[in-house]
């Protein structure tokens, strides 16, 4: 899949829009370092570009959940904080290339900054504590056979742990090492072998947001999608949105007969929310990611488009239906460059009046039916779309309904086949107490 737009990332959540904002970033993110929670975030943002590539991360996932304990690096964050901040130190005295150079400098430094040679000293041992963490998991993964997407990772790791130098500080008590050992450590680490100390923190960080991706599944109960390279068939059985709590699971069938699905349903039935549990699982499965579902089988998308909350841009002067065309049109390029899509769309062309709503979406659907290898999820409160397509054999319709009784309404979020034509907008307002309100308002006496 193709990196999606910074407005999709937001429209489904899966990024934060504040440090309080619910996200499904924070949904996964179990991690227990900062560089963790940092990669995770990064890769949130990149979708596999393969399905091979989903794959080969599907692999290291679920070897992680098969023996956790084994790919647990137990270290405290305190330790990996303190090994990342000495790794980014740039003490001048104690950077000479030459080993003897250094080992000269770092002493005399020592002598005339305590404080600043206490860093490199507490520096060192806090990756020494680290480095023997590693050397721990390393030890139980020697029997383990290592997925291909971190191999090249766990190769370097040993290659950096196990080196002749290395090997010896670490059978050895920290407590006794002297100012000389600190020396030759500090050039080890941040000299000879600068790149082998980065690549041991990056990979620490990568198994710390597999291990958080693990947890999330295993607490909720997560998935993983299977993906029909042959099919472009999408089956959802018991999708629920991450972020909501005691979610309604729904189920969901598109094929390549009827690529197109029309959603209907009175406000507050649950449409928007179905919506984005369809964006969302369909963007975590081409991240490599179990999904919130019972199961997922889909193809594999090239991109993923969502039009859900588009507004009007005041500094650019467009209104909300330019940007709901413009969408369009971004649509319709990728479509007529034969890329795999999966469109949603809520409440087609809702920014503009009745007449040219109709036509427009007509145009659209019509459009969106003769890409037989997408599949397009829209949803109208257009009810002449509902009679003008009844019976089309690439569009099917589905519905969530609302039960009313004496004005009063209750929504089953439950989705169905067919359309829903329950209206409770007036009574919404009833309820909250608006109708009251404007009737009793006191009109201005007329002199």
């Amino acid at each position: 899949m193709q990196l999606v737009d910074r407005h999709t990332l937001h429209e489904l959540q899966l990024l934060p829009e504040n440090s309080r904002a619910a996200s499904v970033f924070a949904f996964y993110n179990h991690t227990e370092t900062l560089g963790g929670g940092d990669y995770l975030k990064s890769i949130i943002t990149r979708p596999k570009e393969t399905p091979e590539d989903i794959i080969c991360f599907q692999d290291l996932l679920k070897a992680i959940a098969i023996r956790p304990t084994a790919w647990q690096v137990n270290i405290a964050k305190a330790y990996a904080a303190a090994a990342e901040s000495y790794y980014a130190l740039s003490v001048a005295h104690s950077m000479s290339q030459d080993v003897i150079k250094h080992w000269f400098d770092t002493w005399w430094y020592s002598v005339r900054n305590k404080g600043e040679y206490y860093r490199i000293q507490s520096g060192v041992l806090a990756t020494l504590r680290l480095a023997r963490a590693v050397q721990s998991t390393l030890d139980h993964l020697s029997k383990t056979a290592i997925p291909d997407e971190i191999a090249e990772d766990i190769a370097g790791l040993r290659k950096f742990i196990f080196s002749p130098l290395l090997s010896v500080f670490l059978r050895k008590n920290e407590g006794k090492l002297s100012n000389r050992s600190i020396f030759y450590l500090d050039y080890h680490l941040r000299i000879s072998h600068r790149d082998g100390f980065r690549q041991m923190l990056d990979t620490l960080y990568k198994l710390d947001a597999c291990m958080a991706i693990v947890k999330a599944a295993r607490r909720h109960r997560l998935t993983f999608p299977v993906f029909d390279l042959h099919s472009n068939d999408f089956n959802a059985e018991a999708a629920w949105h991450p972020l909501i709590t005691d979610a309604i699971a729904n189920d969901l069938e598109l094929g390549t007969n009827a690529p197109v699905c029309i959603l209907t349903g009175a406000n507050t039935s649950g449409k928007t929310t179905f919506l984005k549990t369809c964006g969302i699982i369909v963007y975590l499965a081409h991240l490599g990611w179990p999904v919130p579902a019972k199961s997922l089988q889909l193809p594999f998308i090239d991109r993923l488009f969502t039009s859900i909350h588009l507004s009007d841009d005041l500094d650019q002067g467009f209104s909300h239906f330019y940007n709901e065309m413009m969408r369009i049109k971004q649509i319709s390029q990728a479509l007529n460059r034969g890329e795999k899509c999966f469109v949603i769309v809520d409440e087609l062309f809702r920014g503009t009046n009745q007449e040219d709503a109709l036509h427009c979406s007509k145009t659209v659907l019509n459009g969106f039916a003769n890409f037989g290898g997408s599949c397009f999820l829209v949803s109208t409160h257009i009810h002449e779309l509902i009679t003008h397509y009844s019976g089309h054999s690439k569009l099917s319709f589905r519905c969530f309904r609302t039960h009313i009784n004496n004005n009063q309404f209750q929504n089953t979020f439950k989705i169905e086949e067919g359309a829903a034509f329950e209206k409770v907008g007036r009574l919404i307002m009833d309820q909250t107490g608006v109708t009251a309100l404007l009737q009793k308002a006191k009109r201005p006496s007329s002199e």
